[in-house]
């Protein structure tokens, strides 16, 4: 197990055969009794490679397991979440400068495509490191994507918002309809505190 969220767990693997390293995300079992959860964990694999972009975490192969739990399994990542990269130390005004651009372009990607995150936030993307390159920044956890015109719930059945509250903009908060718009408000609340180490919005 190397990571865990909402929707399920993350688990390192190694293919038995040839030796590839891997990531497995693993819906939780609690939710796959749950339509809605599971139709976003499809949509989650099918916009990604809809997407197809370098700065976006490759996914190439999704199934079930025995106990029914769906899975998807996505490419090896090394290195740092954005977030533990801003805990450990701000990035220089250079690295922000490439890191925002690596991301703009993932969401440039993404919204040719019409789809939309809704969950962009530093934790949601990884500094990955290779031996003698810089760091390659990728976009993940597709897990509350949106494509743009389709009618979605806003919401859970239990009343809860989709997405993180202090990346949010002020019409996904109020549950209405998104739009690109939306990526774009957290990209400026990701900039904010990439260049001043705090949120322009705290409780």
């Amino acid at each position: 197990l190397v990571g865990q969220g909402g929707m399920g767990q993350v688990y390192g693997a190694v293919h038995p055969l040839i030796g590839k390293r891997a990531a497995i995300k693993v819906l939780r079992g609690e939710l796959c009794a749950d339509p809605e959860a599971i139709d976003r964990f499809i949509l989650e694999a099918r916009a990604v490679n809809q997407i197809g972009h370098p700065n976006i975490v490759d996914v190439f192969a999704f199934g079930s397991l025995p106990d029914g739990r769906q899975y998807m399994v996505m490419e090896w990542l090394r290195g740092e979440s954005l977030d533990e990269r801003i805990r450990r130390m701000l990035p220089t005004l250079e690295e922000t400068c490439e890191i925002m651009l690596s991301i703009c372009a993932a969401l440039d990607a993404a919204h040719a495509e019409q789809i939309v995150h809704r969950d962009l936030k530093p934790d949601n993307v990884f500094m990955s490191h290779a031996r003698g390159m810089k760091p390659a920044v990728k976009l993940l956890d597709f897990g509350l994507v949106k494509l743009v015109g389709e009618h979605q719930v806003e919401r859970t059945r239990s009343g809860s918002m989709l997405g993180t509250p202090a990346y949010m903009s002020p019409e996904q908060a109020r549950g209405g309809g998104v739009d690109h718009r939306t990526d774009l408000y957290a990209l400026g609340v990701m900039l904010f505190e990439l260049v001043t180490g705090t949120l322009p919005f705290i409780e």
